[in-house]
């Protein structure tokens, strides 16, 4: 039997894998550790940024309720400004003072640009004297009612409490209110209890100063402190909580979370432990079974396996490779080059073959090649190459899929000595044919012999000169030249044999071609049309070959025409065109009949009730033989069209000669 090579266990790697099994659990005891202090470190962290996020939101909170507040002080004031001009001077101060006493923060209110007072919070400004306020906002007052756009003024800071002034303008500057507003009492009354008592709260101006502190429970510890932008009216403060709360402590209930998850691993641990030595065996039992079922695989498959390793050296075969070279395992595997299934004479083409595979040049749908038996036959194979990669991904060697093709390649070959076989009896079957018109032919240029050789004779009689018997023995040897032809093109029909080509001039072809169709045209009362293009084109062509294919397609075509049709006219047709010469033949006849087209150039197919289905399949051989092909169409106005191209191989260009 044949196996891979398996490394067994070394006493070290068993001791390697005892340690291994038992560091577990100190290493899961160590992790765990390590996990402890990580989750207090994080639970730490996790409640310290909880605080932080909900001291930011309530800072946030306390900030757009100041500034709700603000907005809502701030309208009545704008809209006394208007409503000054209607409201009776009594109604005014009464209006202002129900107005400061439901606000708290507003501690009095002017009018005018003399800033006459209208009212104020008694309580807050109890034996204060308002001139002095007066005097420190005057001026601005005044740029605001010059500009006529109201706003908010400050801050300014009288006896230790810091103030900003709100002024209204009314219409075109026509009335002024202006309403102080202290900024202690707007942070004490808008700072909900709770959120005073655990935080420390400041207002700061535009420049960072501390304007107004408020402490009424905890002290800030400088744990959690924010700081946000606040926005009075248009002037800048800055809003800072700094919260009283502690930190988070070190040791809280996550640890002994933590502690009991330490000893629910441990005992997982050694759970996994004892399984794993109890399923151990179980394991390397299936792992046996898997691989004696992939060596039974790899022994029964009737493709050869061959597994080289990377230094050109082969590893490993199965059983089918072995049988298909005769050779054991033991004498291939490790074996130097030459391999002993390499024909003797031709070891370098092979060795060069696998230093090709070797670096990665191998065709993936694989190449043929052949190899020697054991017993002296040689054998065909085709090889398919693959890189072989270990489980890392890293290629090891390389695998060969090895398939004994010697019965495919005597099958084929055979197939191709019968179509040899069959070619040829159709050509012979095809004299059959074509052996009337060949004698038609033959009568003619013997007639014309015969009439020049009575000539000659009556020539002598009178006594002509040497001129004139020149004359008539080279039209003797012009009638006597085309018969030979004609006899030719019968032999090659019968013998098969490659094209051989020569430089014929296209006229020269057309001409032999209209002599040996002339008898037909007139038999089949059809009219003859050549269109040559350029008659002095040179050709490299078989000329016997191609003048003969053109006969038969002529011929197929003057026999198409039903005995109805008068008219009747054959095209053909001489053309350059993409770089190829064509050879086409038309009729106006009534087109072919077969629906596949491909099917009338098979051979014994025919659509005459008296034809042998030789002649279309001999003219494709012959555009086959050249590099080209036939192929049919039909003609929009009615009847058939075949054309032929082959390769073209334009030589030159020559002078019509007269040859008669």
């Amino acid at each position: 039997m044949i196996q891979f090579n398996y490394h067994h266990p070394t006493l070290k790697k068993i001791q390697r894998r005892q340690a291994v099994r038992f560091g577990v659990p100190a290493l899961v005891f160590v992790l765990l550790m390590g996990l402890l202090v990580a989750a207090v470190y994080y639970a730490q962290q996790d409640e310290r940024e909880g605080n932080q996020a909900k001291l930011i939101a309530d800072t946030l909170w306390a900030r757009q309720n100041i500034q709700f507040q603000m907005e809502s002080l701030t309208t009545p004031l704008h809209a006394l400004a208007n409503d000054s001009l209607i409201y009776y001077s009594s109604k005014l101060p009464l209006g202002v003072s129900q107005l400061i006493k439901s606000s708290g923060e507003l501690i009095a209110v002017f009018k005018d640009k003399d800033l006459e007072t209208v009212s104020y919070n008694q309580n807050q400004l109890k034996d204060v004297d308002l001139q002095p306020i007066v005097n420190q906002i005057k001026t601005e007052v005044d740029q605001r009612v010059d500009s006529r756009l109201g706003g908010f003024i400050g801050p300014f800071v009288r006896h230790g409490r810091p103030y900003i002034a709100s002024v209204g303008i009314g219409l075109h500057g026509s009335s002024v209110i202006v309403g102080i507003i202290d900024l202690g009492l707007l942070l004490d009354k808008e700072l909900p209890w709770w959120f005073a008592q655990d935080n420390e709260v400041e207002l700061l101006d535009a420049g960072g100063s501390t304007l107004v502190r408020q402490v009424k429970g905890k002290s800030g510890l400088g744990i959690y402190v924010h700081t946000t932008s606040l926005d009075l009216g248009g002037l800048p403060f800055q809003l800072r909580v700094n919260s009283g709360s502690e930190g988070p402590k070190l040791f809280n209930y996550g640890i002994t979370a933590a502690l009991a998850f330490l000893l629910v691993l441990l005992a997982i641990s050694f759970f996994m432990l004892w399984r794993d030595s109890r399923k151990r065996l179980q394991i390397e039992a299936s792992l046996e079974e898997e691989r004696q079922f992939r060596q039974s695989m790899q022994d029964s498959m009737a493709v050869g396996l061959r597994v080289w390793g990377l230094d050109g050296v082969i590893r490993y075969v199965n059983p089918a490779f072995c049988k298909m070279v005769g050779y054991a395992p033991e004498e291939l595997i490790d074996r130097p080059q030459p391999l002993p299934y390499w024909p003797v004479n031709n070891t370098e083409s092979y060795r060069q073959l696998v230093e090709r595979v070797m670096a990665g040049n191998a065709p993936p749908e694989g190449f043929e090649t052949v190899y020697h038996h054991k017993d002296g036959r040689l054998i065909d194979v085709l090889i398919v190459e693959a890189p072989l990669k270990d489980t890392h991904g890293n290629q090891v060697g390389w695998m060969s899929s090895v398939i004994d093709i010697t019965d495919r390649k005597k099958s084929e070959a055979l197939v191709a000595e019968q179509r040899e076989k069959l070619q040829a009896a159709s050509r012979f079957a095809l004299v059959g044919e074509v052996a009337s018109n060949i004698a038609h032919e033959l009568n003619q240029p013997l007639a014309t012999m015969v009439s020049f050789a009575q000539a000659g004779m009556n020539l002598s009689q009178r006594g002509g000169n040497v001129e004139m018997y020149v004359q008539l023995f080279e039209k003797l040897r012009d009638q006597a030249q085309r018969a030979g032809r004609v006899v030719g093109s019968v032999q090659n029909l019968v013998r098969k044999r490659k094209p051989m080509r020569e430089q014929v001039r296209l006229g020269d072809i057309i001409e032999s071609v209209r002599f040996s169709v002339n008898s037909l045209a007139v038999k089949y009362r059809v009219n003859l049309h050549f269109d040559l293009g350029d008659p002095a084109l040179v050709l490299s062509i078989d000329r016997i070959m191609v003048e003969q294919a053109l006969v038969n397609l002529v011929k197929n075509a003057s026999e198409a025409f039903t005995a109805s049709q008068r008219i009747r006219n054959v095209w053909v047709l001489a053309r350059v065109r993409e770089g190829c010469f064509e050879l086409a033949v038309r009729d106006d006849g009534p087109g072919f009949s077969l629906n596949n087209t491909e099917r009338m150039f098979e051979a014994l197919v025919s659509t005459k009730p008296d034809g042998l289905g030789l002649g279309l399949s001999l003219c494709r051989s012959v555009a086959e033989a050249h590099g080209g092909r036939l192929k049919a169409e039909p003609v929009p106005t009615g009847g058939t069209c075949f054309t032929m191209d082959l390769p073209m191989a334009l030589i030159e260009k020559v002078e019509l000669v007269d040859v008669r």
